[in-house]
């Protein structure tokens, strides 16, 4: 898909946030595990949902998805091999290795895909799961993991911190009586899957350095669950107030936020939140220099949108990203378009400046693409954006959200 902006109008309204992209992935995977029907709230309409939603019902699960509410029945779940075109669009579809690990005790599933922003090796999954008794081959590009040795308790460590493979290694020892796993990484996405993992009646306990789960019999019931508020959608509309307009952003838990909110008042940013809410209203700030770190540090996720940010402060200002090798795509638009980059080693050194041309621009990330509407929306001009589709993987009714602020969006 490709869009037309046209940039340099007044963005401005109120706008709510969406469930997370990062929990619901997991948590729809998870909800194969329910004993009984689970009826999920706050559910975004983004096309990773869907390609998960085409994977239960590949697996004979029934899915109604009305509005934002999604009701998942797996009364006649089947194992199949998850050799599905789905598996290999999204990278999401990962977790239902470790659901099926629980399950049925095996899962042969096409290597998963998503977006190109650098090396993910799931090593730190597979690790996990040999810790757990299961032993994997790799031919082409199918995995097969199969149960090796019966395990009944295990206390293993995670290689390096993680936050996929602390949810997946999760979800494979819940077939376990008892587990403990170190060296874990849940941000507030996965804290969610944990509330969930508990509603559905697996005690999963969440400690500072570890998880802890013991086995208990499940009960037959219909579990309810409200999905977390997205704070990298949060993070977007709140960097574009500031950059063209005046925004309110509602439906925010603004506390797993604090990193990104301190940077921007300690830069002198007009910006303004509650518990509940965010204001972003246009301001010029002071430079700024951001590293990514896992949360609570700044998220990776929010670094591309900051890089926009950067070329209207009043200095330089500088970006390190240590998360993703592969994540450095806006910096050399911003060149393109006439801002100052030094870009070198996974770092950016950007010159904030008050002309920035707009061009054409090509999206390589879910990130990058909203980046690439953040520039062209707050400069005056045309933009063609191609491979829109990126967006529209992780940000629910982004195009229809943004003309509702005063945007002018075009699809071509």
């Amino acid at each position: 898909m490709n869009v037309k902006v046209t940039g340099g109008g007044m963005i401005k309204g109120n706008v709510s946030c969406s469930g997370a992209k990062n929990a619901s992935i997991p948590l729809l995977c998870a909800s194969l595990l329910a004993k009984g029907k689970v009826l999920l709230r706050n559910v975004p309409r983004i096309s990773d949902v869907f390609d998960i939603c085409g994977i239960l019902k590949r697996l004979d699960c029934k899915v109604v998805f009305k509005g934002h509410t999604m009701l998942i029945d797996n009364t006649n779940l089947k194992y199949r091999p998850l050799l599905f075109e789905e598996c290999q669009r999204i990278r999401g579809s990962y977790y239902l290795i470790g659901v099926f690990l629980t399950l049925f005790s095996k899962c042969e599933i096409l290597l998963p895909g998503g977006c190109k922003i650098g090396a993910r090796p799931i090593d730190i999954h597979l690790e996990a799961f040999s810790d757990l008794g299961y032993e994997y081959q790799i031919t082409d590009n199918v995995l097969w993991v199969y149960k090796k040795k019966a395990v009944k308790e295990a206390n293993i460590v995670l290689k390096n911190k993680s936050v996929g493979a602390s949810i997946n290694a999760c979800f494979a020892g819940l077939s376990l009586n008892h587990f403990v796993m170190h060296n874990i990484l849940f941000e507030p996405e996965g804290k969610d899957v944990l509330d969930f993992l508990n509603k559905l009646g697996y005690p999963v306990v969440l400690n500072d350095d570890n998880i802890a789960y013991t086995k208990k019999n499940l009960e037959f019931k219909l579990t309810k669950h409200t999905i977390v508020s997205d704070r990298i959608e949060a993070i977007t509309y709140m960097v574009l107030g500031l950059l063209a307009g005046d925004i309110t952003i509602k439906k925010i838990e603004t506390k797993n936020l604090e990193t990104p909110l301190k940077i921007l008042k300690d830069a002198g940013y007009n910006v303004l939140y509650n518990d509940s809410e965010i204001h972003a209203k246009k301001s010029i700030g002071a430079p700024m220099e951001v590293k990514t770190e896992v949360y609570p540090g700044f998220p990776t996720d929010a670094q591309s949108m900051f890089g926009v940010l950067f070329a209207r402060t009043t200095g330089k200002s500088s970006m390190q990203e240590a998360i993703f090798e592969n994540r450095m795509h806006i910096y050399y638009d911003l060149l393109d378009s006439g801002v100052e980059c030094l870009i070198k080693n996974n770092k950016a050194i950007v010159e904030g400046t008050k002309t920035i041309y707009l061009k054409n621009y090509k999206a390589y990330d879910l990130r990058h693409g909203a980046a690439l509407l953040l520039l062209a929306l707050s400069n005056e001009g045309e933009a063609l954006i191609s491979n829109f589709d990126y967006v529209l993987r992780g940000y629910d009714d982004f195009i229809n959200k943004i003309r509702a602020l005063g945007g002018k969006i075009e699809i071509i």
